[in-house]
């Protein structure tokens, strides 16, 4: 990830301080070591749902709040419960994300949060400006995710090697458990 060296002075003396955060690379080659039994794809998807939860967090105190419900555009009988793309915003995969070992963080927009339940208007917040509404007009952009990021990055970056050496252990401590249960017929 990033190899950091700066200089500062602290009362007349000049201090050089280096941090030094593992990046993918390294927690890739952890997670190789692991038994073939374990599924990659599982490890990796707890390693990142581990690893957003600071910036899932920023995003949903950064997600704005209507004042009142909003009527569903195409069927005015139907509202949206205000807070609901707060309520939406967390970690989720994809059949694609998931062929890479990765995830995504923001609003879901399926399960219960499809059509009238809110989660799909989260990009109309985030790039307002930028998107028609129902092809017809745009709005006011209020970037929450990216307030998010800014506010969070730097915790979900340097936790990473943490979270990843203690999903490891677990891992292995499971495999090792199952094992001794039912042998290899336990795969």
């Amino acid at each position: 990830m990033a190899l950091y060296n700066k200089e500062f002075s602290q009362s007349g003396s000049t201090q050089n301080v280096e941090l030094e955060v593992l990046g993918l690379k390294e927690i890739e080659e952890m997670f190789k070591k692991l038994p073939e039994r374990i599924s990659q794809q599982a490890v990796w998807t707890k390693f990142w749902r581990d690893v957003s939860k600071p910036l899932v967090k920023a995003a949903q105190e950064e997600a704005p709040v209507a004042d009142k419900d909003i009527p569903y555009p195409p069927k005015p009988s139907l509202t949206i419960k205000r807070e609901t793309l707060k309520k939406s915003i967390g970690f989720f995969t994809t059949k694609s994300s998931r062929e890479q070992f990765g995830g995504y963080v923001g609003p879901r927009v399926k399960g219960r949060y499809k059509k009238n339940k809110g989660g799909y208007f989260g990009a109309w917040i985030e790039y307002g400006d930028k998107v028609e509404f129902f092809g017809k007009y745009t709005g006011r952009a209020q970037t929450y995710m990216a307030d998010a990021w800014d506010r969070a990055h730097r915790r979900v970056l340097t936790s990473g090697m943490k979270s990843a050496e203690k999903i490891y252990t677990k891992a292995l401590k499971a495999d090792e458990k199952r094992l001794k249960k039912y042998g290899t017929l336990g795969y």
